[in-house]
Parts: C-alpha cells; sequence; structure tokens
C-alpha cells in the first residue's frame, strides 16, 4: 500500500509531456516577442492599388474630381512642367480612386491607393509615357481603361486593335515588374452625348447599343488575353441601372424619381455614375459585398447622395458583378 505522502506526490506531480509543452513555451517567449512587431506590420501591410486612365477615373467635375484627395496618391501630381505626363494644373485628384478608398476603408479593408491619369488620352499614352510608374513591383492590382471610344468598332469612330495592343503590352508590363499583380480591365459606359445629338457616332440608337460595343470589346480582350485577372463591369452596371428604372436613359429627359448617371456634358459621371462605378470596383477587385456598407454610407453622404439611391445603387453593384461571375 502506499503511504500518504507518496499518494500525495502521485495526484500533484505534472505529467512528464505537459512538463516539457511548459518548459518549451517559456523557452519560445523571447522568439515571440521578437516576432512580434514583424507579424504586425505583415498584418498591416496594404494591398497597394494603381487605377490607369484617364477623366474617366477622375470623374471631370466637383465633388467627384477631389474627393478623398488627401487618401490617394497621384503620380501624375509630382510630374514636372513640361513632362507628357504633368496635367497643367489639374490634379492631384481622388474621384473614383477616392471614392474606391473610403469605400474600402468602411469595408475595414486595407488598401493603398494610388493613380496615374491623364485626362483624355488612351492606353496607348500611358505604355508610351508612363511604363516607369505602371512597371513597378509594388503594384498588388492595376486596374486600367481605355479612351472612351478606343474599344468600339472601327465604324464607330474607335481603334479596337489599338485598345486590345496596348492593353495586353500595359500588362504585360505590370506582371513583368510583379507577377502576382492582379490585373483588371475597367469598362467604361456609353456616352449620351454620342448616342442623342444628330453628330454623334451612335446617333439614332438605343443607349443600349454603345453599351453592348464596351462589353463585347473588354470581355473580349479578357478572354483572349487570360493574364487579366477580370473586368470591372462599370459599363454594365449604367445600363443595368437604366434598365430598372433607377436610371434615366436621356439625360435630356429625366422622369420624376430617376437619376442621371452622366454629368452636365453628358459624358463624364455624375455623382451618382461615379459612386456607382466605385461600388463595381470595389465588389469586383476586392471581393467585398457593398450592399453591407447601408443606407448611412460615408461616401454617398459626402457626395450628396440620398440613402435610398446609395442603397439602390450598392444593390445593383453586387448584382452586377455577381451576374459577370455567373452569366447563367
Amino acid at each position: 500500500m502506499q503511504s500518504s505522502a507518496t499518494r500525495h506526490e502521485t495526484h500533484t506531480a505534472m505529467p512528464m509531456h505537459r512538463l516539457l509543452r511548459s518548459l518549451a513555451l517559456v523557452l519560445a517567449l523571447p522568439l515571440f516577442a521578437a516576432l512580434e512587431p514583424a507579424l504586425a506590420q505583415a498584418a498591416a501591410k496594404p494591398t497597394v492599388i494603381l487605377f490607369v486612365g484617364n477623366s474617366f477615373f477622375h470623374g471631370a467635375f466637383e465633388p467627384v474630381k477631389s474627393y478623398n484627395t488627401g487618401a490617394v496618391i497621384d503620380e501624375n501630381a509630382s510630374a514636372p512642367t513640361g513632362s507628357p505626363r504633368a496635367e497643367a494644373g489639374n490634379g492631384p485628384y481622388g474621384g473614383i480612386p477616392g471614392i474606391f478608398k473610403k469605400l474600402t476603408d468602411e469595408l475595414g479593408l486595407n488598401y493603398e491607393v494610388h493613380s496615374e491619369l491623364m485626362s483624355g488620352k488612351p492606353l496607348e499614352y500611358h505604355y508610351a509615357n508612363a511604363l516607369d510608374v505602371v512597371g513597378q513591383p509594388k503594384w498588388n492590382v492595376v486596374a486600367m481603361h481605355d479612351r472612351s471610344t478606343g474599344p468600339v468598332p472601327t465604324a464607330r469612330k474607335g481603334n479596337p486593335d489599338r485598345f486590345t495592343k496596348y492593353a495586353d503590352l500595359l500588362e504585360q508590363s505590370v506582371h513583368a515588374a510583379n507577377a502576382q499583380a492582379g490585373v483588371y480591365l475597367y469598362e467604361t459606359w456609353p456616352r449620351a452625348d454620342l448616342t442623342y445629338p444628330a453628330t454623334g457616332s451612335y446617333h439614332g440608337e438605343s443607349i443600349d447599343v454603345m453599351g453592348k460595343d464596351l462589353h463585347d470589346a473588354y470581355y473580349a480582350e479578357a478572354a483572349h488575353n487570360r493574364s487579366i485577372r477580370g473586368v470591372v463591369p462599370a459599363g454594365d452596371a449604367w445600363l443595368s441601372a437604366i434598365h430598372a428604372g433607377v436610371a434615366a436613359a436621356d439625360p435630356a429627359h429625366i422622369d420624376a424619381g430617376k437619376i442621371n448617371l452622366w454629368g452636365p456634358d453628358s459624358y463624364h459621371p455624375s455623382i451618382y455614375g461615379a459612386y456607382l462605378n466605385a461600388l463595381v470596383v470595389v465588389d469586383e477587385v476586392t471581393g467585398g459585398n457593398p450592399e453591407t456598407l447601408g443606407a448611412k454610407e460615408q461616401a454617398a453622404v459626402d457626395l450628396g447622395i440620398d440613402s435610398v439611391t446609395a442603397v439602390k445603387l450598392q444593390h445593383l453593384a453586387h448584382e452586377q458583378v455577381r451576374r459577370a461571375a455567373d452569366p447563367r
């Protein structure tokens, strides 16, 4: 029979495997303490995105053009006078990149936002003049678009071969610097100023016709070049908003209760068009669902968009990206 002392030792002694594990944890504490700052830094490292394009990203009109400018690194702003990348004092820009930054912050996503925007220029211009920016290895994501009429058929005064050529060359430049970067095409929207006036290249057609030409061109390029990760269907979302009765098809005839996606030139985006575009970028690029932002979303408040319309546009953006991913 065991003595009382022996029985006491049997019940209180730590099993060997627990003792060894405890010793290992104690010995590892200095290592964990040393690694903690590095682990925290890695967790805080942002996703770095570059927007490449023109006024269809910066928006052309206030309050979009300068929205959230302080949170966007405008690569052109530091270009010296006389440089082909200098924007003649029109920058720095916020625009759709600025709205994107606000939305991602609200979704709890860590994005560092840069832009390389030259008004009125096609992708060819960026390839000729901005490769030192585009071809940097720090970009995790690059979103780019051509001039608004560039991808449409030549019969509509487009230059689709040039669009395809320079979309390919810019994609290759991005991936030569960082093979893991995600490259997206930003599908632009149909222009009312080319559809309704008698001088427009789409005169006599519905607004859907230019929209379809742009859709076909951007998605054909993504299918042709499998190194392009996806298409941001901003133009398709505009047409969805029109077909859903949320937005007017013709900015000259806006029915009560509908919004105008175009700005005062019937060409660039209004606050509504820019907001919808940014929501689509967020959904396509980050995978975050903009519907979760809700009626009190801050960018909409800042831009003067009422809460009911903001929620409708959030829903339209998410549904458009969902349909694009599963066109059945």
